[in-house]
């Protein structure tokens, strides 16, 4: 890249990616205030009597659906750790990863509702004739929301606690506690999670952000009424004159999520405080392979759950006939693949299109800047680009929408490109800075003594060393761009509709049948993009060793 260049591909990244951000947050409190022409006045929202049970349910789901999901995934760590069943966990992360949040949310759905597959394979031992009337999914209470949360994140947490434990070198810990006389689980409390934690301050930021502020999973997981807060806020918006009321309940939003991170954070202080009050007491305990069997079991079941909900999708997308309680379809097909496949292309062709322009844009992005970071062109501006995943998708996208509606820019593919584009690039980059700044700078050095100039350097050395990691950051930069749901409704004014945007509008009011279908190819997609992450360099290898 010439010397005259890289500013201004600088300028245009971060340009791009703050712009949309900071102006969407202004555009929002103008109307919330009542700048926007024609938007009126929404104090009124404050007299919903719905409003504080919305703020609280939001809360108790968000936060305890992150503390499941973390507990769950340190316990995966703590018990599985040099296991040979670790290993094959690992090469589930991948395909748990990439599974849609309304996908799994679905499944959830299909497999824990009384009339469900958990139900079905009951039935039998229970004498159950009909679905049992004991439970709801969803539920009032919010828990099927915050089991599909947790189950949700599980993976990321994991994914992100195994790369920072290798920094941390468990085995020489896990050493040193055994000659004091420590059991394992106690040289994991002790000696590591306490070092482990702090590093994971930013991913778990991240999934509690999300947790407090997602509206997809609590459309279909519930609470319906009252709903969780940001959901409540896309019904004001959908309200005749509700735009002023949705943008003051989305900046009421943005305060609920700093009350979460306040609450976090104090419990992370009391738990820390224990934890050192426990240090210092010289205790040691004997390891119990029965509990650690028991929890092991427990994790597995975890696993199972994630897995059979998956299932659960496939199976009802290839139901004939499947009355309760027959734990199996009794009569299966595939029409609802086959002969409804023109209602299913053009979902499929806006999904496609959308994440294919928006995943190459923000890895060529991400290529740019940590290529201009490398050289010193710019700063490491690594907090900045997790801004959009802290601050709530609504708050930002009613201010862009409205910009957008202003400027006769609504309703563009190029404006939803964009959008997707502000929310893929954070995950590119967290995937792809660490292995672009760790590369050994000597295999340049080397093609440069040979006279190679930088262009063939980048496309000769270091784009063909790092080739996995790009694919890598490209196939989740795909998975997110195809699981965006309020970017494409908000600012696609349904012109675009998605196999998200369909399956959310759709789940309740449609068969089973057809919303199974729907969520089954939401999965597969981006199920393709990390096959072919793998697959492409390793038949680059096979193809150079044979060669």
């Amino acid at each position: 890249m010439g010397a005259a260049l890289r500013p201004i591909a600088a300028g245009l990244i971060l340009g791009a990616f703050a712009v949309p951000v900071v102006l969407g947050l202004l555009g929002t409190l103008m109307t919330a205030l009542g700048g926007y022409p024609g938007a009126g006045s929404g104090w009124h929202v404050l007299q919903d009597p719905r409003l504080v049970a919305a703020v609280t349910s939001t809360l108790v789901t968000g936060l305890a659906a992150t503390a499941l999901a973390l507990l769950l995934a340190i316990a995966v760590v703590v018990l599985g750790w040099n296991r040979p069943s670790m290993r094959f966990l690992r090469h589930l992360l991948a395909p748990f990863l990439a599974v849609p949040h309304a996908a799994l949310a679905v499944g959830l759905v299909f497999l824990l509702a009384p009339s469900g597959w958990l139900a079905r394979l009951v039935a039998p031992l229970a004498q159950w004739a009909r679905p049992p009337d004991s439970w709801v999914v969803p539920d009032a209470w919010g828990l099927s929301l915050i089991l599909g949360l947790a189950l949700k994140e599980l993976p990321f947490l994991l994914f992100t606690a195994l790369a920072y434990l290798p920094r941390l070198d468990p085995q020489a810990s896990l050493r040193q506690g055994r000659l004091l006389g420590y059991a394992p689980s106690q040289c994991w409390s002790r000696l590591i999670l306490p070092r482990l934690l702090p590093l994971m301050r930013l991913p778990i930021g991240v999934v509690l952000a999300y947790n407090l502020t997602v509206v997809d999973m609590a459309l279909i997981l519930g609470p319906g009424q009252p709903p969780t807060l940001a959901v409540a806020v896309v019904e004001y918006f959908y309200q005749p004159g509700g735009r002023a009321a949705a943008a003051l309940a989305s900046l009421g939003l943005l305060g609920v999520l700093a009350i979460g991170f306040v609450l976090a954070q104090v419990a992370y202080r009391l738990l820390a405080r224990w934890r050192a009050q426990r240090c210092l007491d010289g205790q040691r305990r004997v390891a119990r392979p029965a509990v650690g069997m028991g929890a092991w079991a427990l994790l597995w079941g975890v696993w199972s759950l994630i897995s059979a909900s998956l299932a659960a999708l496939a199976l009802w997308s290839v139901a004939q006939r499947w009355r309760f309680p027959d734990v199996w379809p009794s009569t299966l097909t595939l029409r609802f693949w086959t002969q409804r496949w023109a209602d299913w292309w053009p979902l499929i062709e806006n999904t496609l299109a959308l994440a294919l322009f928006s995943s190459l844009l923000a890895v060529a992005s991400a290529l740019v800047w940590l290529e201009l970071e490398r050289h010193r062109q710019v700063p490491r501006l690594d907090g900045l680009w997790y801004v959009p995943l802290f601050i709530p998708q609504v708050c930002v996208l009613l201010g862009w929408q409205a910009g957008a509606l202003l400027i006769g820019a609504d309703a563009q593919f190029s404006t939803l490109v964009w959008a997707h584009w502000v929310y893929a690039l954070p995950y590119a980059l967290l995937v792809l800075a660490g292995p672009w700044r760790a590369l050994d700078p000597g295999f340049e050095r080397q093609a440069q003594l040979l006279g190679a100039g930088y262009l063939r350097r980048l496309g000769r050395v270091r784009i063909p060393l790092l080739l996995r990691a790009l694919l890598s950051a490209w196939a989740v930069a795909m998975s997110v761009s195809i699981a965006q749901y309020l970017p494409t409704l908000l600012l696609g004014a349904g012109r675009f509709p998605t196999l998200t945007t369909e399956l959310v509008t759709s789940f309740g009011g449609v068969d089973r049948r057809v919303i199974g279908t729907l969520a089954s190819l939401q999965m597969l997609l981006p199920w393709l993009a990390f096959a072919l992450a793998l697959a492409i360099p390793a038949g680059l290898y096979r193809r150079r060793r044979g060669a």
